[in-house]
C-alpha cells in the first residue's frame, strides 16, 4: 500500500492525519497519548488532529478515562458511521457468472453481503446491479471492484467475462455513479485479504494460487506487506509460466510446477490454495512432489482454502478504506 511521502509541511499535517486515523481504527479506541505511541507523534499534535477530525465528525468523543490522580483522559473512537464502502467482484465466465458484494463501514464492519446471479452478462447489467446497491446504502463512498482477468490502471486488459475486456472500467464507473472508485484483479485483491487473515506482519513472501473449472491458475503475491503488482501489472499470471501444456496436466502436476516456481522466485514462507479442482486431500501429494524439486528448508507452508469469498471481499474493502482515505486527505 501507498503511503505518501513528507514533502512539504502541509503534506505533513495530512500525512499525520493518515497516521491518526488508521491508528485509531486499529486500536478501536484511544486517548491522545495512546496515539502518540502508536504513531510516534507528539500528544500536541495527535490532540490537534484529533480536534480537527472531531469538528467534521469523523471522530467521536467517548467518555473520559477513569482518573488514576490527574486529569482524565478523554477517549476517541473513529466514527464507524462517517461513510461506508461497497466490495464487489464479478466471479465466472462467459459460461455463467455471479455478482458477490458486501458493504462495510468506515471501519470495516460488515453492514450487509449477498451475492446474485449475472444475467444477462452485460455491462449494462453489471451497472444497473450497483446502482441497485447504492440505492439501498446511500451512505457509500468509496467503490471497490475485483474481476477475473488482467487489470492495468484501471482498464480490463483481459478477463474471463468478455464483456469487460478492453474497458477502462475505473474511469467509467467514476463517471457514471460519481464515487471513489477503484479495479483490481481477482488475485491481488485475494491474496491481500489472506495474507491480513492470516499472515499480517509477516515480511517474507505470501503467494495466493487459485485453479478455477477453466484451464487456467491465478496467483497473487504480497511481499514486505505490499501486494505485488508488476511493473506492467501482469505480476501473478502464473499461467504464463513456459512448460509446455501446462494446463493439459493432472492438477497435482500442474500445481507442483507452479509451486516450485514461485519457490525458486520470490521464496514465500506461506502458499494458500483454492479453486474448485483443489482439495485438502491433495495436498500431501503437492508436498511430495515438490519435495522432489525443493530442499526442505526452502519449502513454502501449503495451506488449503476452501473458498476464495472472504479472502477476496477483506482484500478488496481493505485496500478500497485504505487508498479511499489517502484520496481524501491528499487528492490523489
Amino acid at each position: 500500500m501507498f503511503t505518501p511521502l513528507n514533502r512539504t509541511t502541509r503534506e505533513m499535517k495530512i500525512n499525520n492525519v493518515v497516521l491518526v486515523t488508521d491508528a485509531l481504527k486499529s486500536l478501536g479506541s484511544a486517548t491522545k497519548a495512546d496515539l502518540a505511541v502508536a504513531t510516534g507523534l507528539s500528544i500536541a499534535t495527535c490532540g490537534a488532529v484529533l480536534n480537527e477530525l472531531s469538528l467534521r465528525h469523523e471522530v467521536l468523543a467517548l467518555e473520559m478515562e477513569v482518573s488514576r490522580g490527574g486529569r482524565p483522559a478523554q477517549r476517541y473512537a473513529y466514527n464507524a458511521d462517517f461513510f461506508s464502502v461497497l466490495s464487489l467482484y464479478a466471479q465466472g465466465s462467459d459460461a455463467a457468472a455471479q455478482i458477490i458484494w458486501s458493504v462495510n463501514s468506515a471501519t470495516g464492519e460488515s453492514l450487509a453481503q449477498g451475492e446474485v446471479r449475472f444475467l444477462p452478462l452485460t455491462l449494462a447489467t453489471f451497472y444497473q446491479q450497483i446502482a441497485s446497491l447504492l440505492a439501498d446504502y446511500p451512505n457509500i463512498k468509496a467503490l471497490g471492484v475485483g474481476l477475473p482477468g488482467v487489470v492495468v490502471k484501471g482498464t480490463v486488459a483481459t478477463c474471463d467475462i468478455t464483456a469487460f475486456a478492453g474497458i477502462a472500467i475505473e474511469q467509467q464507473l467514476r463517471d457514471r455513479f460519481g464515487l471513489y472508485v477503484q479495479v483490481d484483479n481477482d488475485m491481488n485483491y485475494t491474496a491481500w485479504g489472506f495474507y491480513r487473515s492470516s499472515c499480517a506482519g509477516v515480511t517474507a513472501p505470501v503467494a495466493y494460487v487459485f485453479k478455477p473449472d477453466v484451464p487456467c491458475l491465478g496467483c497473487g503475491m504480497v511481499i514486505n506487506g505490499q501486494v505485488l503488482q508488476g511493473a506492467s501489472q501482469f505480476a501473478g499470471e502464473v499461467s504464463n509460466l513456459p512448460f509446455e501444456h501446462l494446463n493439459k496436466l493432472p492438477v497435482a502436476e500442474e500445481m507442483a510446477k507452479v509451486i516450485v516456481s514461485l519457490t525458486a522466485i520470490i521464496n514465500p514462507v506461506t502458499i494458500a490454495l483454492s479453486g474448485p479442482k483443489i482439495s485438502e486431500a491433495l495436498i500431501p501429494q503437492l508436498t511430495a512432489l515438490c519435495q522432489q524439486y525443493i530442499p526442505a528448508q526452502h519449502m513454502p507452508e501449503l495451506t488449503y482454502r476452501p473458498s476464495m469469498r472472504k479472502d477476496y471481499l477483506q482484500g478488496i474493502t481493505e485496500l478500497t478504506l485504505h487508498n479511499y482515505n489517502l484520496h481524501v486527505a491528499f487528492g490523489e
